[in-house]
C-alpha cells in the first residue's frame, strides 16, 4: 500500500452520468468538445487516477480533482471531479505532508503530547467525510485503512471528521468552545489533546449508540489496535496498540476512564 497515496493502488467506478471533463489549465472550467458539448466519462466505466490536484473554493470548502485514464492506461480522459467516482474519493490519501526545514514547534507537523513538544511528524493528507481535507499521522494510515476495508467488507461505512491537529488548529478550537461559540465542541488546551500526537481519530458515528458505524467499532476496531478513550465523546477513537489490546482482553471497547 502507498500509504501517502492511496488512490494510485486501485481502480474506480465513475457512478455520476454527468461525469464532465475539466479544463487542465482551469480545473473550474469544463473542456467542450468540437460541437460545444460538454466532454464526460461514460458511466460504468473503470479509470484509474494517476495524479491529483485540490481547488480550494472558500472556507475548508474544496473539490478534489482526479486525472483519469482508462485502466489498461491506453486512453486519456483527463481531469474530473473525484466526487463523480464510487465513494467520492472518502478516505483516500492524496499525498504526503512533511516538515519544512526548519519548522516551528507551533508548525503544521508539530506533535504535543501532556504539554510537550514531541518533535516534528510526517503527515498524509486525507479526504474525510464532508469531503475536506485531513491529516493523519502516516503511520497510522495503514491500520485506519484496514479497518475501514473490514468494515466495509461487513457493509459498514467508516469514515473519517478530524485527525491530526496542529497547535493553532488546538487553540482555535479551544478558545472557540471556552467563548462558547456556536459549532463549537469540547476541546482540550493546545499541547494536551491526543488530536496533536497523531493517535486521535474523530469517526462519523452521528448519534453514538444505535449508529450502525458505531455499533461496528464496539465490536471490532480494538482488533485493529483502536479504542475509545474520552466520555461523552463516541466519535473520539484512538490508536493505541497496547489499550486496545487491554481494552479486548476485558471484553470491552473502551479505556476504564471512559464512563459513557
Amino acid at each position: 500500500m502507498n500509504a501517502a497515496e492511496s488512490f494510485r493502488d486501485r481502480s474506480f467506478l465513475v457512478v455520476d452520468p454527468d461525469a464532465r471533463i475539466r479544463r487542465p489549465e482551469d480545473l473550474m472550467a469544463f473542456a467542450l468538445d468540437a460541437g460545444g458539448r460538454f466532454q464526460t466519462i461514460p458511466k460504468g466505466t473503470q479509470v484509474r487516477i494517476d495524479a491529483v490536484k485540490v481547488v480550494e473554493t472558500g472556507s475548508r470548502s474544496n473539490i478534489v480533482f482526479g486525472h483519469a485514464t482508462s485502466v489498461n492506461g491506453n486512453r486519456l480522459f483527463g481531469w474530473t471531479s473525484t466526487r463523480n467516482l464510487e465513494g467520492k474519493f472518502m478516505n483516500e490519501t492524496i499525498g504526503a505532508v512533511s516538515p519544512a526545514p526548519g519548522a516551528s514547534r507551533f508548525g503544521p507537523n508539530a506533535a504535543w503530547a501532556r504539554g510537550s513538544f514531541l518533535g516534528q511528524i510526517e503527515l498524509a493528507a486525507i479526504v474525510d467525510a464532508k469531503l475536506e481535507i485531513e491529516r493523519l499521522a502516516l503511520s497510522t494510515i495503514e491500520p485506519y485503512a484496514a479497518l475501514v476495508a473490514a468494515a466495509a467488507r461487513d457493509g459498514v461505512l467508516v469514515t473519517l471528521n478530524s485527525g491530526f491537529r496542529s497547535y493553532p488548529e488546538q487553540k482555535h478550537l479551544h478558545d472557540g468552545f471556552e467563548r462558547g461559540l456556536p459549532g463549537f465542541n469540547t476541546a482540550a488546551r493546545p499541547g494536551l489533546s491526543n488530536h496533536q500526537n497523531g493517535i486521535a481519530f474523530d469517526i462519523a458515528v452521528p448519534g453514538g449508540d444505535g449508529n450502525p458505524t458505531y455499533e461496528w467499532l464496539k465490536k471490532h476496531a480494538t482488533r485493529f489496535g483502536f479504542v475509545r478513550t474520552v466520555s461523552k465523546e463516541p466519535w473520539h477513537w484512538e490508536f493505541d496498540v497496547d489499550r486496545a489490546r487491554v481494552a479486548l482482553q476485558a471484553g470491552t471497547f473502551m479505556t476504564p476512564n471512559v464512563t459513557a
